[in-house]
């Protein structure tokens, strides 16, 4: 892979990893849920939002375990 290819994937990563981010702090209503991880999610009593929770912070391992891998 060419370096301004490779740039340009980290430059993508980077903002779908922010787009999470910002939705797991607008589900959350915090960024506790950085430190926490997972132990946050049980506090939530909305099981859409639970879901929703779920689903950005997978997101967000993968993006960290593909930023790990290049």
């Amino acid at each position: 892979m060419s370096v301004s290819k490779s740039k340009n994937l980290e430059r993508k990563l980077d903002n779908f990893a922010k787009e999470a981010k910002n939705e797991l702090n607008n589900v959350c209503g915090s960024s506790l849920w950085e430190s926490l991880g997972f132990v946050f999610f049980d506090q939530i009593e909305d099981s859409e939002k639970i879901a929703k929770a779920n689903f950005y912070y997978g997101q967000l391992q993968i993006i960290n375990e593909i930023k790990f891998i290049i």
